[in-house]
């Protein structure tokens, strides 16, 4: 028996480790006779102690066995075929973009309420406990207030959900008998990730000047009807109850997301679909978009009879989200720090939106169209090709082809300027200005 020690850990794991190999390749076979922890120490320049640990492990592990006044034998066991994997590590070179122009979340998070609730937190036990089923009461309280305040949506806390974004959709979806999900296009298609791990069909919805054409069936309807994602249609008061008549009439589920809502600018709050309508509207929104995107934390506005389901359900489950991150919100909301970022974030916006448009109009006679934090301009040239010219530059810019499942072909270039500093917007888009009338 042939034992070299590496040095690289305990002596007695190095024996261990080896011995167990000689077992698995069949060098050491079925109740062969083990040298005896004497033998073994002294052959190796060992202490009896190193020795006896391994052999104690190996006894443990089943790979041997003693017999009494006779010493250590091999064990029996079956033959284990082990494919050997050749790992090959993927090499990725990820395009560092220069500027990017696309509808990211709102970058660089810096609040010193936000900094000021982390040190006061780390002088506590508060958040060591775990979360209730829907989340912390206090939390679901802070964000039925600031909802009424700011959306004038009157919710009760006891019908708010916490959780994260999708995973939690995929819980509320599940509850509903329906075998379809219904999308607008173009519009946000992440929800099809459900369907197609929930074997759902998935449709696909058209939009008109009001907002998403109405589903003349029965199904989960998917819409961004403040701010349609990425048009920036406003639905029409009229949509909104076609649209609550026609989940009454087919039992379906309407999914509100509250799309950017947050970041209106010089606009009061449009009527939401939820306060219309309670009975079939699942209001949604989440946090990471407003405030940074690892601040994993949505909430859902549940119907009576989902909430009823879901509690029944999952009363065994945990909330996903940690408490310690559910009092950091609450208290960022309940001390101001949350209405003092987006109220400062939104006049950082509004500078770089005027400057993007005072920039744009520089194209030429183009129409621009606002939304909230990006622009819709019509070019008169082959977006494809200006998005991979402006690639090659290392500037990153969509087309609305990119969000339209049939990609139909469009002259609309999307500009988004949130993930751009303020101080970089004008020599980005003297650089995007160049590529784009450098294509026309």
């Amino acid at each position: 028996m042939v034992i070299v020690f590496k040095n690289e850990k305990p002596k007695y794991l190095e024996l261990y480790d080896q011995i167990v190999k000689m077992i698995e390749d069949g060098t050491l076979k079925a109740n062969e006779h083990l040298p005896s922890k004497r033998n073994m120490a002294i052959n190796l320049d060992i202490s009896l102690s190193t020795v006896l640990n391994a052999y104690n492990l190996l006894i443990d592990e089943g790979y041997i066995y003693t017999k009494e006044k006779k010493g250590y034998y091999v064990s029996e066991m079956p033959f284990c075929h082990q494919n050997k994997i050749k790992i090959e590590k993927i090499k990725q070179t990820p395009i560092n973009y220069k500027y990017d122009f696309t509808t990211q979340s709102v970058s660089n998070f810096n609040s010193t309420h936000f900094k000021k609730i982390l040190r006061d937190l780390s002088y506590s036990n508060d958040y060591l406990d775990k979360s209730p089923l829907l989340g912390r009461l206090d939390l679901r309280i802070a964000i039925s207030n600031h909802l009424a305040e700011n959306r004038a949506i009157h919710a009760s806390a006891d019908n708010i959900l916490i959780g994260t974004g999708l995973e939690m959709l995929e819980k509320i979806i599940k509850l509903i008998d329906v075998d379809n999900i219904t999308l607008e296009n173009p519009g946000y298609h992440k929800l099809k990730i459900i369907g197609k791990n929930n074997n759902y069909k998935i449709n696909y919805q058209p939009l008109d000047d009001e907002g998403v054409i109405v589903p003349n069936y029965k199904t989960i309807l998917y819409t961004t009807p403040f701010n349609q994602f990425p048009t920036g249609i406003k639905m029409s008061i009229k949509r909104k109850k076609e649209l609550i008549s026609n989940a009454i009439k087919y039992e379906s589920y309407i999914i509100e997301d509250d799309f950017d809502a947050e970041f209106r600018i010089n606009q009061a709050p449009t009527t939401s679909i939820y306060s219309l309508s309670n009975s079939n509207t699942i209001f949604f929104s989440t946090f990471s978009n407003t405030l940074f995107p690892g601040f994993r934390l949505a909430y859902a506005i549940l119907p009576d009879e989902i909430l009823k389901k879901y509690l029944k359900t999952y009363k065994n489950y945990n909330n996903p989200v940690s408490s310690l991150t559910q009092i950091i919100l609450k208290e960022f909301i309940n001390n101001g720090g949350y209405a003092s970022y987006i109220n400062k974030r939104k006049k950082e916006l509004i500078i770089k939106r005027n400057k993007c448009i005072e920039k744009l109009k520089s194209i030429g006679n183009i129409d621009i169209k606002k939304n909230y934090l990006s622009l819709l301009i019509d070019i008169n040239s082959n977006l494809d090709e200006l998005i991979e010219k402006a690639k090659l530059n290392n500037i990153k810019i969509q087309s609305l082809k990119s969000f339209d499942v049939k990609e139909n072909k469009t002259n609309t270039l999307i500009i988004g300027y949130t993930a751009i500093d303020e101080n970089k917007i004008d020599d980005a888009l003297d650089e995007l200005i160049k590529i784009i009338k450098g294509a026309n």
